[in-house]
């Protein structure tokens, strides 16, 4: 029977955008896992926690590449290959956008996999297993924690007998299951719980028993295996070793630490081990069963967050937003990887105007975790994103500001750490607002560079407090108790102040010394952008507004509601708004976006494009230059396109010039133009603008696409090259 279908007439330019966007940097990011292909050691994938992607070496390291750009703020929690066939990849993605994802062709194409898992909880995936024997056949572990902001509770463990084409609940729904392993020939698969042990299932998910030498209340963090040796995080718990496939375990100490990562270095002669503690990394060997810390200063006091091994290399990441370490002799001695992923997470954004290869960020979560060392929390180029230099207070950074009419000084915002100020672009700097604080917003008056307002959080007291200094910081008053996010002086009168609050937007006339209500009332107000005769602000729940004294008229444009509004800038008679989806993916599922306008927000356009991070998380994150256009982003660094388009437009090949056939199709669909294709990319929409394939690189005129894993139904195929794109639509009909 043929299957009915509805055939849709779409202009495609809806989700297809002439912008191109370049990651210019910083290098780093938090890189959550590392997975070395089975036969191949300089074969790597590396993971990058929240929004950063999958990125992939080829020469042991050295350098990487972004393999996962169709699926932006895809989350790279876990990695497998396939062992019996290294060119089929999985990844697991925590953050619930995704789900699973999988490659058959070495990370070249991708497709989402995950029908049936339904909720967003079950697509909290933290990791998967091929059990042993049986190709297709799958496991995967759901949710980290059951709190948290937003949580990640996870609903237990799913199973794949088709690989992963389809999913069906396996045991232990309702329980935070954060990691997953299999003993191989042993025959058993481990799942670890939080709060509930160490759980074991010899039937492939139809039963699970705890295992009874692992404390029953035990928070399982990680499992790693290796044929005969198990090795398990238990928390606090300390460290479990298992050399017989996990029938026996014993707890090798770490006894009160938080094991965060763990690896397995060594089975023989000797049992070596790694783990992450708050106290640093620690090596183990069987040969005298004692942990000791591996020195160096990369690693001493921090908390590592991905470690693989493959015979003496070693492959790490750590909580300071930064480079990926290297070593090649067993510990011994580490290096940085120069050229890591560019997929750090920004907080605030600095460029100089008259010099825009000067460019400043603060990096976010470059974390002092427990007590424990973190790292400088600036990041400068002076090259326009070729290198990077770290520098500045050791700590998590926040907003940066610069003082008017001075080249260096610039004052930062360190969370936990208050207020800090430089005069020479932090060669140096001084700590002028101290305590465990959280500095939200900070300006400088224009007129008065002495002048100085922040908006600030104690984080010791919960107190929350508008302070102004009339001495370049020396000393601060308290002005107001308002809960601030963003503070702005009025375009063209710096007696006038705007805030937006968590209790509506309110306006000072006297510089900050006093506040009265201005609009929106008992709303919460995310942020707020005088110009010279008019004034933007957006509400919480992603209404914008534009402010004519006090009228306020909504020019809120297509982005989804609920959308967090964190950047408004108008730059040469264009509106751009940056849009944070970062961090709310479990309550809100919201993505990121830039989004322009050419004429004040009656029309708008989704300029977000090839940006593979589009999360516009912190403060002063979006700044234009003459006619180019910066993002700071959460999870891809700075983003920068030079020339402002104002709208989306279709620009087309010559149709007589490219074939695509046949059409309908069932398993295999060709594309054949009739001139060289110059790196050229190929996309694969289904009806809901979701990305199914991506093909990139191509440099020939005929390429063959492998559609057996689509659905019957209408799709889109996009072949775009510098000289343009062309959009046609295909069926996929299997049933003809």
């Amino acid at each position: 029977m043929r299957t009915s279908l509805l055939l849709l007439s779409i202009l495609f330019s809806s989700i297809v955008c002439s912008q191109t966007w370049t990651s210019i940097g910083p290098y780093g990011g938090y890189f959550k896992d590392f997975t070395i292909h089975p036969t191949n050691s300089q074969i790597i994938i590396t993971g990058s926690d929240d929004s950063g992607g999958l990125w992939k070496s080829t020469d042991g390291g050295q350098t990487w590449n972004l393999i996962t750009g169709m699926f932006p703020n895809f989350t790279g929690w876990k990695v497998v290959f396939d062992k019996l066939n290294p060119n089929i990849i999985y990844a697991c993605d925590l953050y619930s956008r995704y789900g699973l994802i999988k490659s058959s062709d070495g990370g070249l194409t991708w497709q989402i996999i995950n029908s049936g898992l339904n909720t967003q909880y079950d697509k909290m995936v933290t990791g998967l297993v091929i059990a042993n024997g049986k190709h297709d056949t799958l496991l995967i572990c759901t949710g980290y924690e059951k709190s948290g902001t937003p949580p990640r509770p996870g609903n237990g463990v799913f199973k794949s007998v088709n690989g992963g084409l389809t999913w069906i609940a396996s045991g232990l729904q309702g329980t935070t299951t954060p990691c997953i392993g299999s003993n191989g020939n042993g025959g058993a698969i481990f799942v670890g719980t939080r709060g509930a042990g160490l759980k074991i299932t010899t039937d492939l998910g139809g039963t699970w028993n705890n295992h009874p030498q692992i404390p029953l209340t035990a928070d399982i963090t990680e499992i790693e295996t290796d044929s005969n040796v198990v090795m398990v995080s238990a928390g606090f718990s300390g460290i479990y070793l298992s050399t017989d496939y996990g029938t026996n375990f014993t707890n090798i100490g770490l006894t009160g630490e938080f094991n965060f990562d763990i690896n397995i270095f060594r089975k023989t002669p000797f049992v070596q081990l790694f783990s992450s503690t708050f106290s640093g990394l620690k090596k183990y060997t069987s040969q005298t069963g004692l942990w000791t810390a591996v020195s160096h200063t990369e690693l001493n006091n921090h908390l590592v967050m991905g470690i693989a091994s493959r015979n003496n290399d070693i492959y790490l990441s750590n909580f300071t937003n930064g480079l990926i370490l290297k070593s090649t002799d067993a510990g011994v001695n580490w290096n940085s990887v120069t050229q890591s992923p560019k997929a750090t997470e920004i907080g605030s954004l600095y460029i100089e105007k008259t010099n825009p290869n000067h460019i400043m960020t603060s990096l976010l979560g470059t974390y002092n975790v427990g007590g424990l060392s973190g790292k400088e929390c600036i990041s400068e180029t002076t090259d326009g994103g070729v290198t990077w230099l770290r520098k500045g207070p050791i700590g998590h950074g926040g907003v940066l500001t610069k003082a008017p009419n001075s080249l260096n000084t610039f004052f930062l915002g360190v969370f936990g750490q208050g207020l800090f100020k430089t005069t020479d672009g932090f060669t140096t700097y001084s700590n002028i607002r101290t305590g465990n604080k959280l500095i939200l917003d900070v300006i400088v008056n224009p007129s008065n560079s002495l002048e100085i307002l922040i908006s600030e959080l104690d984080l010791t007291t919960n107190t929350y407090a508008i302070l102004k200094s009339t001495n370049g910081g020396s000393s601060f008053v308290n002005t107001s108790s308002l809960i601030t996010t963003k503070l702005e002086y009025d375009a063209s009168n710096t007696s006038i102040v705007y805030a937006a609050t968590f209790s509506g937007l309110y306006k000072s006339i006297d510089g900050g010394s006093t506040w009265n209500i201005y609009l929106f009332s008992g709303l919460p107000v995310s942020s707020v952008r005088p110009m010279t005769n008019h004034i933007y602000a957006s509400l919480y729940n992603g209404v914008l507004f534009k402010i004519n004294g006090m009228s306020s008229t909504n020019i809120t444009g297509s982005w989804p509601n609920n959308s967090h509004i964190t950047n408004i800038i108008e730059h040469n008679g264009k509106l751009v708004v940056g849009i944070n989806g970062a961090e709310k993916d479990t309550t809100l599922n919201l993505i990121g976006s830039t989004f322009i306008s050419a004429d004040s927000g009656t029309t708008w356009a989704n300029i977000t494009g090839n940006m593979a991070c589009t999360h516009i998380y912190g403060v002063h994150t979006l700044q234009a230059i003459n006619n180019d256009l910066y993002v700071a982003t959460y999870g891809g660094g700075v983003y920068k396109s030079i020339g402002l388009v104002l709208e989306t437009q279709e620009m087309n090949f010559d149709d007589e010039n490219v074939s695509v056939f046949p059409n309908p199709t069932q398993n295999q669909l060709t594309i054949e133009a009739s001139f060289d294709l110059i790196n050229a990319e190929i996309k694969v929409y289904n009806q809901l603008g979701e990305i199914e394939k991506y093909i990139s690189n191509i440099n020939s005129n005929k390429m063959n696409i492998e559609t057996s894993s689509l659905s019957n139904g209408v799709y889109f195929i996009v072949l775009q090259n510098e000289g343009g794109q062309i959009t046609r639509k295909i069926i996929i009909n299997k049933l003809q």
